[in-house]
């Protein structure tokens, strides 16, 4: 019986599905011709209620290499001549800068003050002249106190060369010389110093400008994705596969990612207007690049071992050895002192008999109220000052180090680990857009994952740039950035004979490869 009723259906809708087949294939062919002739298919409901809102073409999609090449957003320009890098920068912020100009100035004067301190070592030779005339005759003419006969007449007149030599005043000289290079010194390394805070200052603009800059340049590129993503999640929600809240959040998005981008240009155009400050090139008129590769890897004990001379170190040490010397100064004074005095008589009317006269001269202190022991107590409480604010300032310096070397090394590793979230990134992306070309992906995940890509571009670029101004801290820390650039017109070199250390540069990707 069974059999029977399943023979009569058979019969019954063979038809109707070999009816239903025929239309189906009917339509797919009408499908395959339209596409072919360039004419929209036929739809099942009209065209009106179904709008394409701008979806974005399959082809929008970069493939994996040109994605590679375009990790960094400011590669360009390393082959734009007119672009200035860091030291370039440098340069311009040197020669325009007030405070150097300032310390240069100090410095010369301090140098007058050493030529001025050695001239006391040499004889003191003067001319004199006179002419006299008194009321009556037989009053005696003097010269240093030395009379000269009685005057036969109202009037004299006589020409003769008078000096004085310091011969020996307990070293007082010889420390008064010592104090003075020292400072002179001091004055130098105090320039130095200054000379790296602004190239610190400097670098911190300028990789900042750069950060902001190449930030704004990604989140163009994300609007530009999200703005395709929202699109084609609209399309999406008109056939019925996408729901209202994921266009609603992916509009969030954009909107937050456009938000951004404008606080972005507003850090942007601030650094810019510091860099106006420090270069004297109006805003729009600035074009920056960086050239400089990361260098070698080294030990923290090799920073450590250059705290010792770094300009601001060598200038407390040189203070401190002028306050030394000034207490030597002070401890002079106790002792005795020998000095000449003389003069030549060149010239005399009415003439006289004695025509030079020589006089050495000892003296030596022997009570003035406890004036020379009371600064001989300053001196040393100068001195005590000194070498502690010497070993405070060691104290700091190696604290400076420490701290830039470990947050240099954890913006280092945090670059290796954004690198290789934007490699796997990329590659997340690439298989998605294979996946779609082989159509068993949609092309919302193709851009869900290029939306991840670029987020992770941008996270990788901006620790890129802090690792770079970590890397100026630490060689600010250590001492060995330029101390004195050419062409800043003041030559700190020619007055104490330091040379910058050297930096070997690599390869950046060698440094992160390691």
């Amino acid at each position: 019986m069974v059999m029977v009723v399943l023979i009569v259906l058979w019969f019954f809708l063979c038809p109707l599905i070999q009816s239903f087949a025929e239309e189906r294939l009917q339509t797919v062919a009408a499908h395959i011709s339209a596409m072919e002739e360039g004419k929209p298919p036929p739809r099942a409901l009209p065209p009106i209620s179904q709008p394409v809102p701008g979806r974005v073409a399959p082809s929008y999609t970069p493939p994996l290499e040109e994605l590679l090449k375009a990790v960094s957003p400011i590669a360009h320009k390393l082959s734009d001549k007119t672009a200035l890098d860091l030291f370039q920068c440098f340069q311009l912020a040197a020669a325009r800068w007030n405070q150097l100009k300032i310390d240069y100035q100090g410095m010369i004067a301090q140098q007058a003050v050493v030529s001025q301190t050695l001239a006391q070592f040499y004889p003191q030779v003067s001319f004199l002249n006179e002419q006299s005339f008194q009321n009556s005759v037989g009053f005696a003419p003097t010269l240093g106190g030395i009379a000269f006969g009685v005057a036969p007449s109202t009037y004299f007149s006589l020409n003769s060369l008078s000096g004085t030599w310091t011969i020996f005043n307990s070293f007082q000289n010889v420390n008064r010389l010592n104090a003075a290079r020292a400072t002179a010194a001091y004055s130098a390394y105090h320039m130095e110093r200054d000379y790296q805070l602004l190239y610190a200052n400097l670098a911190s603009a300028f990789y900042s400008a750069l950060m902001y800059e190449g930030s704004i340049a990604i989140l163009n590129d994300q609007i530009d994705i999200l703005q395709a993503l929202v699109n084609e999640l609209e399309y999406r929600q008109k056939i019925g596969r996408s729901r209202p809240a994921d266009v609603f959040q992916t509009q969030t998005n954009l909107a937050a990612t456009v938000a951004q981008r404008e606080n972005y240009k507003g850090f942007y155009n601030q650094f810019l207007a510091l860099l106006t400050y420090y270069l004297g090139i109006p805003p729009e008129k600035i074009n920056i690049k960086d050239t400089q590769s990361l260098p070698s890897t080294k030990n923290l004990e090799e920073y450590l071992a250059q705290v010792g001379s770094r300009p601001d170190v060598l200038a407390q040490v040189q203070l401190l050895r002028a306050q030394k010397a000034g207490l030597a100064v002070a401890r002079g004074m106790l002792g005795p002192t020998i000095s000449v005095n003389g003069f030549y008589l060149l010239t005399h009317d009415p003439p006289v008999p004695n025509v030079w006269n020589v006089n050495v001269i000892t003296s030596m202190p022997i009570f003035n109220g406890g004036l020379y022991t009371s600064t001989i107590r300053q001196q040393e409480a100068l001195v005590h000052q000194v070498q502690l604010q010497l070993e405070d300032l060691k104290r700091q310096a190696d604290e400076n180090v420490r701290i830039s070397f470990a947050l240099f090394n954890a913006a280092i590793s945090q670059v290796v680990q954004l690198r290789e979230e934007t490699e796997v990134g990329a590659l997340y992306y690439a298989a998605q857009r294979d996946d779609f070309q082989r159509g068993v992906a949609a092309l919302l995940d193709v851009l869900v994952a290029l939306n991840t890509y670029q987020t992770a571009r941008l996270n990788l670029f901006q620790a890129e740039m802090g690792a770079r101004m970590q890397l100026v801290n630490l060689f600010v820390a250590a001492g060995t950035v330029p101390r004195n650039p050419e062409g800043s017109a003041m030559p700190v070199q020619k007055i104490i004979k330091t040379q910058p250390a050297e930096l070997q540069p690599i390869d950046s990707s060698q440094m992160l490869s390691r």
